[in-house]
């Protein structure tokens, strides 16, 4: 074999496993669903193409709703994505813009369109998402009324189920408990200062 054809040949095999190692990632997500008597997470929706292909940004989607009740409502969405690359960014230097994350948000609604879609420009490598703005520890919409927000981890810290449940399903579950609160930014970052040192953390105005 050529080192060009050795060097092809152990690119498509560096691809192929990141593609297995992403789809055992992409698979432990689904630890977030939960039907206790206080929260039930269910399933809701995903990226087309999963599994296929190794693509920039993969989404995967839950519903909340209160409780287990049949007639329970929806309250939100939970987003789970990864994403491997972003859009460059000229908002601010970001410690984080170049490293692959897995991004995880709340949004508050009934319907399917309410819910996060992460892509490569939301975040950009600057840290920014149109329409929102950063808290110290997690992200959230400009609309005040708007109780929604999503925070990030990097990629390479959920080498295992059990990170994952860490890093993802346990914030989640503790923030959603016991039904909304007036004052949803301490609550979410209450939950959120446990993994602090896990965290991609936004950059600040000061640091733009």
């Amino acid at each position: 074999m050529t080192d060009h054809g050795a060097i092809l040949w152990q690119s498509a095999r560096n691809l192929l496993d990141a593609q297995e190692n992403l789809n055992k990632l992409y698979d432990a997500f689904w630890q977030i669903e939960c039907s206790d008597t206080d929260l039930k997470i269910e399933a809701f929706d995903e990226d087309e193409s999963v599994s296929d292909f190794i693509q920039p940004v993969w989404n995967t989607y839950f519903r909340h709703r209160r409780n287990t009740r049949a007639n329970s409502k929806t309250r939100g969405f939970v987003t789970i994505a990864i994403q491997l690359t972003a859009d460059e960014g000229t908002e601010a230097d970001w410690a984080y813009g170049k490293r692959s994350k897995v991004i995880v948000g709340y949004s508050i609604g009934s319907e399917g369109q309410d819910k996060w879609e992460f892509t490569t420009d939301a975040l950009n490598e600057a840290g920014y998402t149109e329409y929102c703005v950063a808290e110290q520890r997690f992200w959230r919409p400009e609309d005040n009324e708007d109780k929604s927000w999503f925070y990030a981890v990097p990629l390479d810290l959920l080498t295992n189920t059990k990170r994952v449940r860490e890093l993802v399903v346990a914030p989640v579950h503790e923030i959603l408990r016991g039904g909304p609160v007036d004052d949803f930014i301490a609550k979410v970052d209450a939950s959120l200062v446990k993994i602090e040192a896990s965290l991609c953390l936004p950059p600040q105005p000061s640091a733009a």
